[in-house]
């Protein structure tokens, strides 16, 4: 392969970012939604118990690291006086904080993003814009588990009038795009029953089927990267959302690549969280306004900051995120019964 190729395929690797997270639609609602319909389905799910969950995963880390997001902030905004904190770089990386009004750390912005209301009616808080997509993530776990509640419960009408005007509501206060959004999870809510039917066992591990399945991954991958094409992210989503039975049910190849892909997907929510105000910092004080070309050099700088961020991240998860089972069982503990809290007709 030549270097320009080479080139070619790194920036579309590293430049994959919005996709990865249409893709993480798609699992969430494959893991998370998935699992909400199958015990409504089999009349066990109990909405304490679920939204403990949930809430426990996601505040666990998203405390932590809006403080530290305020601390590398100020850090930072130290010592560049505020340059590329305010936006005047995010022409020059397409990444970053934007301008006129640069970063937020107001308390607002702070206890708005702890609400899940950045991006609805707060910004996302300092540095870290990544953070938009749990907003997205979070009011996926109330609307459609509650539709799913509404239809498939056994609950007096009048707990299901009530499931259904808060329903409602929901979706006239929340913006357009953000439900539109739900649809990827909700399809991987329904992939997930997919993968679990033993009629189609026999299917999802055909070979051709694997086959097709990678190869209509990477196509609509490039299609989302090529502009002529314009495929949305509606599109790549559902797609996501239609292979993953498949990829469910492929074998594992065990040894020294399962560990790390285990490790990987340990810390990776951490490292979701934590790698864009951490890397700000770097950038901006050690290298903007400066580009690099794509050279050796640049290659082994660009590792460089991919493994401090994993670094970083790893760090956070042994403080914090490690913990998430045990604040989870510690409080629910507390709770009544899965059996005493499901509503009967």
């Amino acid at each position: 392969m030549q270097v320009g190729s080479l080139v070619k395929v790194f920036y579309f690797a590293t430049g994959l970012g919005h996709q990865a997270v249409m893709v993480f639609f798609a699992l969430s609602g494959f893991l998370v939604g998935g699992k909400a319909l199958d015990d409504l389905l089999k009349h066990k799910f109990s909405w304490t118990h679920f939204l403990l969950r949930r809430l426990t995963r996601l505040w666990i880390v998203i405390v932590p690291t809006l403080l530290l997001t305020l601390v590398l902030d100020r850090i930072g905004l130290g010592l560049t006086l505020g340059a590329g904190y305010d936006g005047r770089y995010y022409d020059l990386y397409a990444e970053g904080p934007r301008g006129p009004i640069g970063v937020d750390h107001t308390m607002l912005a702070f206890f708005g993003n702890l609400a899940f209301l950045h991006t609805i009616y707060v910004p996302t808080f300092g540095s870290n814009g990544p953070l938009w997509s749990l907003a997205n993530e979070f009011w996926y776990y109330i609307v459609f588990p509650l539709v799913f509640w509404v239809i498939l419960a056994r609950v007096f009408t009048v707990g299901r009038l009530v499931g259904l005007s808060i329903v409602l509501v929901l979706l006239i206060l929340l913006p357009r795009g953000l439900l539109e959004g739900g649809v990827i999870w909700v399809a991987g809510a329904a992939a997930a029953w997919c993968s679990r039917r033993q009629s189609l066992a026999w299917l999802l591990q055909a070979v051709a089927l694997r086959l097709g399945a990678v190869a209509l991954l990477i196509t609509v991958l490039v299609a989302s990267k090529t502009p002529t094409i314009g495929i949305g992210d509606l599109a790549l989503g559902l797609a996501v959302a239609l292979m993953l039975p498949v990829f469910a049910h492929l074998p594992s190849p065990g040894g020294a690549f399962t560990a790390a892909a285990r490790g990987l997907s340990e810390i990776s929510y951490s490292l979701y969280l934590t790698h864009f105000p951490f890397l700000t910092l770097i950038v901006l004080v050690e290298i903007a306004p400066k580009r690099w070309p794509p050279t050796l050099q640049a290659a082994g700088i660009y590792t460089g900051l991919l493994l401090a961020a994993m670094t970083w991240a790893a760090v956070v998860w042994w403080c914090f995120e490690r913990n998430t089972d045990g604040v989870y069982f510690a409080i629910s503990r507390k709770l009544p019964s899965r059996k005493s809290v499901t509503m009967t007709a």
